[in-house]
């Protein structure tokens, strides 16, 4: 089991590294919204911002550098708390399609929030 967590804990690792770092140098193909306008013009207001994808984009990936490197473990899973829930939500109400990866993020880090209670319990005492 030690084995599945730890594959499980650095390819979330991984992921997140990669979806942080396209933010900065876009080498991924962007989501196709089709007649979705509404999730298209978000897309577009975080790219034209110029500061939300940086900030994003540095979050993921200083999340996934943590998550690989296994340092600062709890500390990087609350911080991908937010991330992966606004993901699902962006998905879940505006491009439905393309939810599969961000609830995959979102499931990862609560299984490995629950595999590490223990260092997370004294936060809802």
């Amino acid at each position: 089991m030690k084995l599945v967590n730890t594959l499980i804990r650095i390819g979330l690792g991984i992921v997140l590294l990669i979806f942080g770092l396209n933010k900065f140098f876009w080498f991924l193909p962007d989501f196709d919204f089709g007649d979705n306008v509404g999730a298209a013009n978000l897309f577009q207001a975080f790219t034209d911002s110029g500061y939300m994808w940086p900030l994003v984009g540095g979050l993921e990936a200083v999340v996934g550098i943590l998550l690989i490197i296994k340092k600062a473990f709890p500390a990087a899973l609350l911080a991908l708390i937010p991330i992966s829930v606004n993901v699902v939500l962006f998905h879940a109400v505006l491009d439905p399609a393309n939810i599969g990866a961000a609830l995959l993020v979102a499931i990862l880090n609560t299984y490995l929030i629950v595999r590490n209670w223990e260092q997370f319990r004294h936060l809802v005492k």
